[in-house]
């Protein structure tokens, strides 16, 4: 086994003398990280080439095309959960490094001795089965059983071989317990890997690692340090991880901010300084670039609050605006337009009026960072940004994510406010779909889960035939649910979008409940076994596991295959 904590030393010294493949996932976190690791390629002289790659086809498309020119790949959230060397089958003098959040990982890369490293944070503990109850015993005795032509016994075969019966007078006392001992080991060994893949979940961000690692290297700087600030509210709030250990990491990240951000007299402020900021961050997407009445139309948080689709919601939206002293006029009005008393005044106003309608968690602590004059950014705004340029519809996926890993660096602020500018009409098409699907009753309950479709045609449908947008509206699509019927927090929700006319695809997306996390990682296993079962992940087998491309027509199949699942668990 091959677990790496001591990221300096066995990961960064050991790949930085070669010529490095990078293959990262298209998300914000991978992109933070794959930033930070081309920095510190950059500042060594160390060859790279980073390749993005949405799922296991294109993974190994990558390495097959790129294998013959390097000694060392890193793998940046995606391949922790593939038999890599089954699937890359690799020369052995290639070494794959594995940085990634998702868990639990592979146990075939876990305890592989030679090729496959397993990069953790500094100090993680990796919880993993004993090898021997996984692996060689298993082996052996799935040999034996092939070589005697027997199979396993049954649980009721088992209990007869404790009281003796017919079966144990029958064969040979030494043949008949060897077999009774392989079952007890065989279903012992079920239950483990149960176990060890009951609950998925996401670990520490990517980013986060590898900007600890540039820390040791005493590399790092405010720009290094605003990456993993954005790795981790994207794990926030695309609901990777909860509150409680987004805070754990946060108070983790506070001393680095300290340490990089001294405002004493012997700092003196330039156009070009970075500087970043403790805030308590408003749920409310993009405010600071947007007007106050769009955001609050448009953000998830209040939108679902307020209810405003609905005439009745849409009056409450308007009282909380007159309850804060805020005339309309001037909510409408670009923030950085809008007068200065109301603008400054806007953050303790809106603190005020919002335990009134209901508002409770209105706000949660981020970081903002500032260059000069020029800019100034929330985390929020940052991720809202980076993504909105990894799923633009005009672009391909690799354009896409070249453009955005170049937007990352505050060198090019056009290209993130271009970003803001994009995801603005990202998030009022979402907040349109789903005043559609309310409007319309197209959300429907099967009984284990809820669906619905993104159907042909639809205005700003582009939008849609991306993952990480799609899942963006789902979880809006459920929050505005919740917002009406409570009972909602126990279901799952199914969304559907069309890809590709032509070749008949659609993008399918799952949403887990609100409820506990058994529940939550039960749906995930239902959800991945019914695209198995249906071979629904054949053209696009996404690393995120509750999101994949299937043929239309297929759709049937999937639902009745999770139909099943889902009752059952």
């Amino acid at each position: 086994m091959v677990v790496i904590d001591r990221v300096k030393e066995d990961f960064y010294q050991r790949i930085s003398s070669d010529h490095v493949l990078v293959l990262v996932y298209p998300d914000v976190d991978s992109l933070c990280a794959c930033k930070i690791l081309q920095t510190l390629f950059k500042a060594d002289n160390t060859q790279y080439t980073v390749v993005c790659v949405s799922g296991i086809s294109q993974l190994k498309t990558a390495f097959t095309t790129h294998h013959d020119k390097v000694r060392s790949v890193v793998l940046i959230n995606c391949g922790g959960g593939a038999k890599l060397i089954e699937l890359l089958q690799p020369e052995e003098h290639i070494c794959i490094f594995v940085v990634d959040s998702v868990r639990p990982l592979e146990l075939d890369n876990v305890y592989n001795k030679g090729q496959v490293h397993i990069v953790l944070r500094e100090g993680e503990v990796l919880e993993i089965p004993d090898f021997d109850d996984i692996y060689d015993s298993d082996q052996q005795a799935e040999e034996d059983g092939e070589e005697e032509g027997e199979e396993f016994f049954s649980d009721e075969e088992v209990e007869d071989s404790v009281t003796g019966g017919k079966r144990r007078r029958r064969e040979g006392e030494a043949s008949y317990e060897a077999r009774r001992k392989r079952h007890l080991w065989r279903r012992k060994r079920e239950e483990i890997l149960y176990k060890y893949s009951e609950f998925n979940y996401h670990s520490t961000a990517a980013s986060l690692v590898l900007y600890e690692l540039a820390w040791r290297l005493t590399r790092d700087n405010n720009e290094l340090l605003w990456l993993a600030i954005t790795g981790l509210t994207e794990q926030l709030l695309h609901e990777k991880t909860d509150r409680e250990m987004y805070v754990t990491e946060m108070h983790r990240m506070q001393p680095h901010v300290l340490r990089l951000n001294r405002s004493e007299e012997e700092t003196v402020s330039a156009i070009n300084t970075m500087k970043i900021n403790f805030v308590e961050e408003l749920r409310l997407d993009l405010y600071r670039h947007w007007t106050i009445y769009d955001s609050l139309c448009n953000s998830c948080y209040t939108a679902c609050k307020f209810k405003v689709w609905s005439l009745k919601g849409h009056k409450n939206l308007l009282e909380f605006l007159a309850d804060m002293g805020l005339p309309l006029v001037q909510c409408k009005q670009r923030f950085s337009a809008m007068d200065v008393q109301f603008r400054e005044n806007f953050r303790s106003w809106i603190d005020r009026s919002a335990a009134k309608f209901g508002l409770d968690n209105m706000a949660y602590g981020s970081f903002s960072a500032q260059i000069g004059y020029k800019i100034k950014l929330s985390a929020a705004d940052m991720l809202l940004s980076t993504t909105a340029l990894i799923e633009n519809p005009e672009k391909s996926t690799e354009e896409a994510f070249l453009q955005a890993l170049d937007a990352l660096s505050w060198s090019n602020v056009t290209k993130i406010l271009a970003g803001i500018e994009t995801a603005k009409l990202q998030q009022a098409a979402i907040k349109t779909h789903v005043r559609n699907f309310i409007d319309t009753h197209q959300v429907v309950c099967t009984g284990p889960f809820v669906y619905a479709y993104v159907e042909e045609g639809t205005p700003n449908m582009k939008y849609f035939s991306r993952p990480l947008t799609l899942c963006k509206l789902a979880r809006f699509l459920r929050e505005a649910w919740i917002s009406s019927n409570k009972r909602a927090r126990d279901y799952p929700f199914i969304l559907s979008a069309p890809v590709d006319l032509e070749k008949g695809t659609c993008l399918v997306a799952g949403v887990p409940c609100q409820t506990e996390e058994t529940r939550r990682s039960e749906f995930r296993k239902a959800f991945t076994q019914a695209a198995d079962r249906t071979q629904a992940n054949a053209s696009f087998d996404c690393f995120d596991n509750c999101v994949f491309e299937m043929q239309m027509e297929d759709r049937g199949k999937f639902f009745d295959a999770l139909t099943a699942l889902c009752t059952v668990c």
